[in-house]
Parts: C-alpha cells; structure tokens; sequence
C-alpha cells in the first residue's frame, strides 16, 4: 500500500518528490525480509520489495540517472527470482529496455525485449506480455524498420484485449486502463512516423486519462506535438507542446523536458512562424 501511495504521488508531484522516501523503503523491506519466519511470507515479501524497485527504477529513469535506474532494475531482476516470480522477471527486464529506448539505442533495447519476452512468454499475465510487445514496436521504430514495429504492435493490442485486472499483478494494474493503452499505442505509432494513427489514439488517450496522471498528460501531449510537427501542423504542434511545457514543469519531470527541447529542433525550419519562436521562448528562457 506504501509504494502504491508513492507511485500516485509520483504521477501527480513527479519523480523527485519521492525518490528519497521510495529508496528508504525499498531498503527497509529488504532488511526485513531476512528476517521472515515462513518460506511464502519471504517470497511476498521479496516481490514487494521487487515493486518497490522497479518503481525506484521509474523515477530514476524520470530524472535521466540512467546508471542508478539500472542498478534499481537489475535488483528488481534478482529479487523476482528469488521470488521465482516469472512476470516481475520480465518485467524488470522490460524497465531495463527503456533505458536503452530514452537512449535511442534501438538495437540494445530489443535485445533486452527479446530475453524478457523469452521469460514472460510461459504463463505471464496477458497485460505484462502486451506491454513488453509496445516496447518491442518502439525499438523497431528506433532502427528504422517500420514494418516488424507495426507487428509488434498489433501483437500488444491483441494481447490488450485478453488483459483483465483480476489476472494482473498490482503493479501493472495501470495497464489494464484503456487510457494507458491508447497512450502506449499512440507513443509507439507517433515512433513508427504512422502521425494520423498516432493522434487519433492520443486524443483518446487524453480524453481517458484522470487529472492525477500529471507527467503522463505531459508526454502524451509531446507526443501529440511530433505526430503533428510530422504532418506539418506547426501551430497545433506548438500549442499542445506549450500546455506539455506547463505540466512537465509541475512534476519537474527532466525526461519530459528534454523531450521538448528535443521537438525544438523538429521545429527549427518553421523559426520564422510567431508560435514557434513563442515556443522556444517559453522552453528556453522560462
């Protein structure tokens, strides 16, 4: 219930609001569970400490600390396996892979994605499967080979569509919400340059997610603004990466905000129009 709190508190105030308080509960549970008295309470209790770390690995992704963000998954790895927790394995691996998709390092991440999905493949969750395939389709997106991308995604909505929260662990529970798939889909098509796709998913991901969900209206609408800065829609692309700007700034989310800076350059044939350079004002200056 603890890191269920702080993972809200995470999408609401951001990333470095709890990252102290998540890392001294993370070790707190690890140094209780060696002192369980029954085989099935050490093995819950390692797959919660395993939650508490993938979330860990989370925020340090958020704050682009790629190294501790490793370190956080790699234990998230080996306490599953203690746990001999087949999903949280996968998924632990899968966390892993983004490091390598913030770091635009395709190649890397799929041979992450493939391992993880070698794990998972046996009797995980259809919600764990689903996702690992939204990342796989990124990774393609990365290397530049749209064709096996869109197959990966078609792959995770057909796995979606068998997603049920009584068959979902806790810390995926999210995933089963239609507003997050519509948001993973519309991220993985704005990659795979697929933009009319990509904003029709977005916009129903914007429509479904709750107001707490504060860093990820903020990259939902950046992605927004790469599906329209791809269709040559710069006014729309600038006034939803200006109202992402707004919300990056209230988690203090460093991942979002590099992304913005990053559509700036996307932007830089278009400088001569009033709302781009009323843009890269608000981004830069502000």
């Amino acid at each position: 219930m603890l890191t269920d709190t702080y993972r809200l508190i995470d999408y609401r105030e951001g990333s470095a609001r709890v990252s102290g308080d998540i890392a001294v509960h993370l070790r707190r549970m690890l140094e209780v569970s060696n002192r369980t008295t029954t085989s099935g309470t050490h093995r819950r209790l390692l797959q919660a400490a395993g939650d508490a770390a993938q979330l860990a690995g989370w925020l340090a992704i958020d704050a682009q600390r790629y190294d501790r963000a490793e370190r956080y998954c790699r234990l998230t790895v080996s306490l599953a396996q203690k746990a001999n927790d087949r999903a949280l394995h996968a998924y632990g691996l899968g966390v892993m892979s983004y490091i390598h998709l913030h770091a635009g390092d395709g190649k890397a991440a799929l041979d992450v994605l493939d391992t993880a999905q070698g794990v998972g493949d046996r009797g995980s969750p259809a919600a764990v499967r689903s996702w690992l395939h939204e990342a796989t389709g990124e990774a393609y997106a990365l290397l530049g080979q749209p064709r096996p991308g869109l197959v990966a995604l078609a792959q995770a909505e057909k796995f979606f569509d068998g997603a049920s929260a009584s068959a979902s662990p806790a810390w995926l529970g999210f995933y089963n919400a239609e507003c997050h798939a519509a948001r993973l889909k519309g991220r993985c098509l704005t990659r795979l340059r697929q933009p009319r796709d990509a904003t029709r998913a977005l916009y129903e991901a914007l429509t479904l997610l709750p107001p707490a969900f504060v860093r990820e209206r903020s990259g939902t609408l950046i992605d927004l603004a790469s599906a329209y800065v791809q269709m040559g829609q710069v006014e729309q692309a600038c006034d939803v990466a200006g109202q992402a700007d707004i919300l990056a700034r209230r988690t203090g989310s460093a991942r979002n905000r590099k992304r913005l800076r990053e559509l700036l350059i996307d932007l830089m044939p278009w400088t001569n129009i009033d709302c781009v350079q009323n843009l890269y004002r608000q981004v830069l200056l502000n």
